[in-house]
This record gives structure tokens, C-alpha cells and sequence, in this order.
């Protein structure tokens, strides 16, 4: 009974972890200028590294999320390791931000100026997450015990 209980909430947290990437990346596909923008007022990239994160990263994001969903396990391994990548780097991406003072716009989920500003609420989310996508991944295999024969 207990292991049908992971292997649902395992299901559940994969397919809202992989879609809030999904969701989160249709915005910087639509308009990567805007989500070029958004990466250069963190002040940390060169612009030619703007241009190419803006136009590569939410394809990464939304290819990494789509294989989460739908792959079989080593796969979903693989894109559950680069999601955790990504999302370590956004994470440590804010925290420098906020150390250096910067009130600018997270541009996770939107690219609209003022909406989404980060604070510790973008880091909670992100540490959040990372921990849910983890679980869904390797969590409930920790909790199966094999039977004693």
C-alpha cells in the first residue's frame, strides 16, 4: 500500500515539476529579446553570452522538463540532473544578485518589468523545488525495503 502511495505522489510531483518548467520557459521562447533583457540587468553575463543564454536556455529548460515527463528512468535521471543543475544555478544566480543589491525581475515566469521581482521568496521556491524534483526522482526508491524471502 505504501509504495502505491510514492509511486503516485512520485507521478504527481514529476508531471507539476516538469510543467512549471515547461510553463516557465514558453515566455523566454516567445520573446527571447525580452528574455535577453531580463538577463543582462543580472549583470553578470557578457553580451555575447546574453544573446546565446537567451536564445539556447529555455529550449534546454523546456527539452530537460519534457524528457522528466515522459522518459524512462535513466533519461529521466539525466534531464532530473539537469534540471537540478539549472536550478543550483538560478538559485546561486539570485543570491549574488540580491548581495549586490539588485532589485530587478527574476524572469522565471514572466518577462514583464516589476512582476516577479527576486527575494527570498525566488530562493524558498527554487530550494522548493529542487527538493520535490529530487524526490519524484530517487525519493521513493529509498522508501521501498526489499521483502525478506
Amino acid at each position: 500500500m505504501k509504495s502505491l502511495f510514492y509511486l503516485r505522489a512520485q507521478g504527481i510531483i514529476r508531471w507539476l515539476v516538469g510543467l512549471l518548467f515547461i510553463a516557465a520557459a514558453i515566455p523566454k521562447i516567445a520573446a527571447p529579446q525580452d528574455f535577453a533583457l531580463t538577463i543582462f540587468r543580472y549583470h553578470l553575463l557578457s553580451d555575447n553570452l546574453i544573446n546565446l543564454g537567451a536564445l539556447w536556455l529555455p529550449w534546454v529548460e523546456v527539452t530537460a522538463a519534457i524528457t522528466f515527463l515522459l522518459a524512462a528512468s535513466l533519461w529521466r535521471q539525466t534531464a532530473a540532473a539537469l534540471l537540478a543543475i539549472l536550478l543550483v544555478l538560478f538559485t546561486i544566480v539570485i543570491i549574488i544578485s540580491l548581495a549586490r543589491g539588485l532589485d530587478i525581475t527574476c524572469g522565471c515566469f514572466t518577462l514583464k518589468p516589476g512582476l516577479g521581482r527576486i527575494g527570498a521568496w525566488s530562493i524558498a521556491r527554487n530550494i522548493m523545488l529542487f527538493v520535490l524534483m529530487l524526490w519524484a526522482v530517487w525519493g521513493p526508491a529509498m522508501h521501498h525495503k526489499p521483502e525478506a524471502k
